[in-house]
C-alpha cells in the first residue's frame, strides 16, 4: 500500500488527466468576476455594485445574504457552491475585515446551494430593500452605486 507522500502525487496527476483544476478564490475572483467588479471589487459606478467594503454589510442580515447569493453573477456562475461561498468569504476577509471580525458569520456551501439556484428577476428594486434594511438596522449604506 502506497504512503500519504506516494499517493499525494498520484492523485494530482490523476486529477490534472481529468481536468480538475484547484484555484484559489483569489484565481476564482479574477477568473470569474473581476470582469464586471474590477481588479479591487470597486464595481462600477451606476452599472455595477461594489463588493470591496459593501459585501460584510450584506452579510449582517438574512435579506443581505440572500440578495449576494441570488443577483444574477452568483446564480450563474460556473462556480461551484464551495467554490461560490469560498470566493465571497475571501472578498469579505479582503474588503470587509471589521464586519467578519465582529461576528458576522462566513458563507458556507450549503447556504449557496440553497439559495443560488432561485436567481432574482427585480434585482434593483431588491437591492434597495435591502439597503433600507440595513439602515434600519443601524448600518447606513449607500443607497445607489
Amino acid at each position: 500500500m502506497l504512503g500519504l507522500a506516494q499517493r499525494f502525487p498520484l492523485c494530482v496527476l490523476l486529477c490534472a488527466a481529468a481536468g480538475v483544476v484547484w484555484a484559489s478564490p483569489a484565481q476564482n475572483y479574477m477568473l470569474y468576476c473581476q470582469g464586471c467588479h474590477g481588479a479591487e471589487a470597486a464595481g462600477v459606478p451606476g452599472k455595477v455594485p461594489a463588493l470591496a467594503h459593501a459585501l460584510g454589510n450584506y452579510m449582517r442580515i438574512p435579506a443581505g445574504r440572500d440578495y449576494v447569493l441570488r443577483v444574477p453573477g452568483a446564480a450563474n456562475s460556473v462556480l461551484s457552491d464551495a467554490e461560490l461561498a469560498e470566493v465571497l468569504n475571501w472578498l469579505a476577509r479582503k474588503y470587509s475585515a471589521d464586519a467578519i471580525k465582529s461576528g458576522v458569520p462566513l458563507f458556507t456551501a450549503t447556504e449557496v446551494a440553497a439559495r443560488r439556484h432561485d436567481p432574482l428577476v427585480a434585482v434593483l428594486a431588491t437591492r434597495r430593500e435591502v439597503v433600507r434594511a440595513l439602515a434600519a438596522a443601524g448600518t447606513p449604506f449607500a443607497e445607489n452605486y
